[in-house]
């Protein structure tokens, strides 16, 4: 019919993956690389003090990425893409909500009756679910900025007690090395003990607890963060109830 128009396509780019916003440690990737070799070699100490009646942990398998890195932090290059996303969508539904309206204005004044009636209330309807469920997705981006930041802290604060642990672990290798020594080995070290008491190696048990401390610590994040992903779960599923608000006031 003559007056009316087509509604403008949204524009829906496709989100770039999120930059960091903070300061890595840049040691990370290489320490990883031989957490390996360190951590077999801490564990071998460690068994020996074990075997002296002190009671230690081994440290973990696997890689420190795989354990203790995207486990705790999650990936904020793509929680960012995802809060990106929503803002497009946001600018969509708007456009949408705007193109809308202005085919109510655009019609034809001298189509009238029922049909045109409907025609308009229509459009009206389509135009209000458009700036509502704008508004509602709206609440979603700064929600996604913020997890996305508390990925990254994370992640930050987990790389810096990675660093640690390896540079820690090193020492503690070194020093297990040179204890351990020559022909007898571990035997060198039992008699040391048995010679002068705990203090002959109170310098390789207090590393290997600090290690352990480390460790303990990037498992209370787990379930620190654990509550806190929860409560922006809840906060979130809002964006799920959106498209069920739409359908049905569109029925």
């Amino acid at each position: 019919m003559s007056g009316l128009l087509a509604p403008e396509p949204p524009e829906l780019p496709e989100p770039a993956l999120g930059e960091s916003a903070l300061v890595h440690d840049a040691d990370f990737r290489a320490l990883d690389a031989t957490f390996g070799k360190v951590r077999d070699v801490v564990n071998l100490g460690i068994d020996a003090l074990d075997d002296l009646g002190f009671g230690l942990r081994r440290l973990p398998e696997g890689s420190l990425e795989e354990l203790l890195v995207l486990p705790l932090s999650g990936d904020h290059h793509r929680i960012r893409q995802n809060a990106d996303a929503v803002r497009h969508v946001e600018t969509a539904l708007v456009q949408y909500a705007a193109s809308t309206a202005r085919l109510a204005v655009a019609a034809d004044p001298r189509w009238g009756g029922d049909a045109a009636a409907a025609y308009l209330l229509r459009l009206g309807m389509h135009a209000g679910v458009a700036r509502g469920c704008a508004e509602v997705v709206t609440v979603a981006i700064p929600v996604l900025g913020e997890v996305a930041e508390v990925a990254e802290r994370t992640a930050v604060e987990v790389e810096e007690l990675v660093v640690e642990l390896v540079e820690k672990g090193r020492r503690l290798m070194a020093r297990l090395l040179a204890r351990v020594a020559g022909p007898l080995g571990w035997g060198v070290l039992a008699a040391d003990v048995a010679l002068h008491g705990i203090d002959a190696v109170t310098d390789l048990v207090d590393d290997a607890r600090r290690l352990l401390a480390i460790i303990d610590r990037l498992t209370d994040m787990k379930g620190e963060l654990a509550t806190w992903v929860e409560e922006q779960r809840e906060r979130l599923e809002l964006l799920r109830e959106v498209g069920d608000v739409a359908r049905a006031r569109l029925a």
